[in-house]
């Protein structure tokens, strides 16, 4: 049993979708209560295995479909939805259910789980006393709460009476390996369950199979740089930097709001002030992988992560500089203060400050962690730009702890990439954060420094199809005269029309600081008329602060101006981020 899918390219607007929605739910109702009754009468269901993602980045979803491909090779049906395809009164309909989930942060659920989340913690949510589960968490050790949704989803559905046939795994950044364990475990787990596949083939229900690049993390295109060029004006307390790399030969293409993968090499400099520290042979071999290795030089270039020290490394440089002070702050209870003791510091703050923790090359980096790719969003066009890819990122550079510091990725860019090295590189797609299928629906975009990238590409893409559409930004920045990026740009947008509101947030030209959030108040009322038009609203940016309070402005808006109560504003921003006109790309 397949149902109908509306693909996001398929000519409805948003009220047409609505109904169909609707009207495929309840026939979908209809057909599994069909097939509870054929199950009662001793028939075979061959009701799916469904598999439900949360995710921000795409590994989850990434990793879903491989488990829906798992499924079928096994003879059973699978159906792949995103936990903001699915209501919470829809899951007592599965009795075989696998979770997949990052987590976001320090331990909140990414933004397409937030709603599935919300309702069922609320009272009255269906128990699950048929659903059989299983949970696949992804996460990164360097936050305190490793993989926390995970944890959460797991609790939450043995709470409402549903049944482990596999033990939870929590995935670190490397996670091909644990799923490929964890899918072994699962897929004899679900067989004993029965319900394999019914009279029709076996097949993945609900949306089509992702076209895969051949570009991954695990295989990186080598692109070379066609333009490295400073945004900022050379007084700026910032330095932001538009890249423009060539794509010739990789066959590689992508969609605006998609992000570039940059896996990048570490600074010489300070590898060798690492091995200075250690005081070890630089060309001493070490292990990189199973099966691998090479000199101890070439590794920390390349190889490893060697500027933000991982939990192992600091814990055993606590042991065996056996620091009292050092080792108070790794008791759990010292969370905050461990934290406050960390900020700045790097690897090497650690090795020169407790040169009595002895370490042999070999010994090192395996408290290493591999270095990571660094994903950026795509701030072109490939319509407007063919065979190319723009970047806009901010060069990180600093002081702390007495010793200059700098970012991996965005210094290596900055600094250390010519006409003759390789950029490895690979395409990261992000399908909901893109303009809209509708070419008449207005777009809010609201993207301060850096966050402005994929609005950049959003623009020269309805630029490119003309689309009569209204395009509103928010931009902010530290200084106008400095930190206005693409001004000309976005100038000459609006003088030809396809940029129809520019709204700037410059917070230091004036002695009381502006943030987009502010703007974003100061307009509220025709704000909420595009939304209520039919827009939507983007955000770019820094999670932690920007987005909070840019959310927070648009809950005041819509109950200010929609006349709404807290709660009847909460309820509709929901709304819209289930029908994903509310969509962010935060980080």
């Amino acid at each position: 049993m397949t149902f109908p899918y509306i693909p996001e390219d398929a000519p409805f607007n948003d009220g047409q979708r609505q109904w169909l929605s609707g009207f495929f739910a309840g026939m979908k109702s209809r057909l599994l209560e069909s097939e509870k009754a054929n199950k009662s009468a001793g028939g075979e269901t061959g009701s799916p295995v469904a598999i439900l993602y949360g995710t921000q980045t795409g590994n989850a979803e990434g990793l879903a479909q491989e488990a829906a491909e798992h499924a079928v090779s096994q003879g059973m049906q699978a159906q792949v939805l995103g936990m903001d395809e699915i209501e919470a009164d829809a899951l007592p309909s599965y009795d075989r259910l696998l979770l997949i989930t990052s987590t976001y942060g320090d331990g909140e659920m990414p933004d397409n789980a937030i709603s599935l989340w919300n309702a069922v913690q609320e009272e009255g949510t269906p128990r699950l006393e048929n659903t059989h589960f299983a949970v696949l968490a992804l996460g990164d050790t360097s936050y305190d709460l490793f993989c926390q949704a995970g944890i959460d989803w797991e609790r939450r559905l043995e709470e409402l009476g549903a049944k482990k046939i596999v033990e939870r795994v929590d995935c670190d950044l490397e996670f091909e390996e644990p799923f490929a364990q964890w899918i072994d475990d699962v897929m004899p787990a679900l067989a004993k369950l029965g319900g394999g596949a019914s009279t029709e083939s076996a097949a993945i229900e609900a949306k089509p199979k992702p076209v895969k690049s051949k570009w991954t993390k695990k295989n990186p295109f080598p692109a070379k740089i066609l333009k490295n060029e400073t945004l900022t004006d050379p007084k700026s307390s910032k330095e932001t930097r538009h890249y423009e790399i060539s794509l010739e030969g990789s066959d590689i293409t992508y969609e605006v709001g998609d992000a570039l993968g940059v896996i990048p090499t570490n600074c010489p400099v300070l590898v060798d002030e690492i091995i200075s520290a250690l005081g070890v042979d630089p060309l001493a071999n070490v292990t990189v992988s199973e099966g691998e290795s090479k000199p101890l030089r070439d590794a920390l270039f390349s190889d490893f992560e060697i500027k933000t020290p991982s939990k192992e490394l600091l814990a055993a440089v606590a042991e065996r500089s056996a620091d009292k002070k050092l080792n108070e702050l790794l008791d759990p209870s010292k969370k905050k203060e461990l934290t406050d003791f960390l900020w700045g510091k790097d690897s090497i703050d650690l090795l020169l400050d407790y040169h009595t923790a002895v370490f042999t090359a070999e010994e090192f980096v395996a408290l290493l962690k591999r270095v990571q790719p660094r994903l950026y969003s795509i701030s072109s066009s490939i319509a407007k730009h063919l065979g190319e890819v723009h970047l806009t990122v901010a060069s990180v550079r600093y002081e702390s702890n007495g010793r200059d510091k700098k970012g991996v990725c965005s210094t290596f860019l900055a600094d250390r990439v010519s006409a003759d090295t390789d950029i490895l590189c690979y395409p990261a797609p992000n399908k909901n954060f893109g303009v809209p299928a509708d070419e008449n629906a207005p777009m809010i975009m609201v993207g301060p420094g850096t966050g402005v990238a994929p609005f950049r590409a959003f623009l020269e893409e309805r630029d490119i199809r003309k689309s009569p559409g209204k395009n509103w930004l928010f931009f902010g920045e530290r200084n106008r005269a400095s930190d206005f990026f693409y001004e000309d740009e976005l100038t000459d947008l609006q003088e030809r029309g396809v940029l129809t509101r520019l709204d700037l947030a410059f917070s230091r030209d004036q002695e009381a600081k502006i943030y987009v959030q502010d703007r974003m108040r100061e307009n509220g009322k025709e704000l909420y008329q595009w939304l209520e038009e039919g827009g939507y609203f983007f955000v770019c940016g820094d999670a932690y602060r920007m987005a909070k309070d840019v959310d927070k402005a648009l809950l005041d808006i819509v109950a200010e101006h929609g006349g709404k109560s807290e709660e009847a504003a909460q309820k509709y921003v929901q709304e819209l981020s289930k029908a994903k006109r509310y969509v962010r790309d935060v980080y």
